[in-house]
């Protein structure tokens, strides 16, 4: 009889299986996959290489990379990302949270630094990462979140109780900014954040296990254009933000220098993008202009 497999045999041979699928991080993904099934931490797993592991340890695992090994996000399969150095409950029906949208929650804490409780906005807020991250930051300010998602919705009002912060989270189902108009609490916004919908249908470079499996209702726009969904944001905010507020939204590779003049068409002034870590120009914010509500053009064209 061969003897019991390691912990550490478990973690190479995941790690192989990964490599040979072309995952982006094998090393990395077979470590999250192996500690969420085994309850472990990470760390532990290093602490424990040569913890054999029985028949009833090894059967959820197995599952756990062969949905890996077919495209199913991790974020999934464990049900939880790291986001701002914060943990987020993930389901099906939010778009796994990114790195690169971080950069909506930085330049939001540096616009607003000298802003006295501020009051923000995050349009198509997911699991809700980006305004509950700047909640964290600013125990003084409140963030309003909408949706057209009431099951996104759900999981982003876990995830402010999870993270001590319901009572300055208000989420609503809707379009856009749709949900806040004629709600004189949430006029005269300090920021409006969005990582919307900008992917055109069809674009070869979407990852397949993106397009099979994450919500298409957060993904894609209707049309051929990347901004539709971003222009509506930007109409919106012109009658909502207080004047000097900001405007910050990320948008898909090739797409910053349109949004920048989408921006500028629209009134809004002080029009800047920033790089991800990549390089790729992510994120593109604006001011709104002296005389806020001022009716911003009917069309970005």
């Amino acid at each position: 009889m061969p003897p019991p497999s390691t912990l550490l045999d478990v973690l190479k041979k995941t790690t192989s299986f990964f490599e040979a699928r072309r995952l982006e991080l094998p090393r990395l993904e077979a470590e999250v996959l192996i500690a969420h099934g085994l309850g472990l931490r990470r760390l532990d797993l290093y602490l424990q290489f040569d913890r054999p592991l029985s028949e009833a340890e090894l059967a959820p695992l197995r599952d756990l990379v062969r949905e890996r090994g077919r495209g199913v996000p991790a974020a999934y399969l464990t049900g939880a990302r790291e986001f701002f150095a914060l943990p987020f409950r993930v389901t099906r029906d939010v778009l796994v949270p990114r790195p690169e949208t971080e950069g909506l929650v930085e330049v939001a804490l540096e616009r607003l630094r000298d802003v006295p409780s501020p009051r923000v906005a995050d349009v198509g807020t997911g699991s809700g990462c980006v305004a509950l991250a700047f909640l964290k930051e600013r125990p003084d300010a409140f963030a309003y979140a909408t949706d057209v998602s009431a099951a996104a919705l759900a999981v982003a009002r876990g995830n402010a109780t999870a993270l001590g912060v319901a009572d300055r989270f208000d989420a609503r189902e809707g379009s856009v900014l749709a949900p806040l108009a004629g709600d004189a609490a949430a006029a005269a916004l300090d920021a409006v954040l969005s990582n919307p919908p900008y992917i055109v249908r069809g674009d070869p470079t979407v990852a397949p296990d993106v397009a099979a499996h994450e919500p298409a209702a957060a993904l894609y726009v209707a049309g051929d254009d990347p901004l539709e969904v971003a222009a509506a944001v930007a109409r919106e905010a012109r009658g909502l933000l207080r004047p000097g507020g900001l405007l910050a939204l990320e948008v898909g590779a090739g797409s910053g220098a349109a949004a920048q003049a989408l921006l500028t068409r629209l009134g809004y002034v002080e029009v800047a993008v920033r790089a991800d870590l990549g390089g790729i120009p992510r994120i593109v914010f604006g001011s709104a202009p002296a005389v806020s509500g001022a009716a911003a053009p009917a069309s970005p064209s």
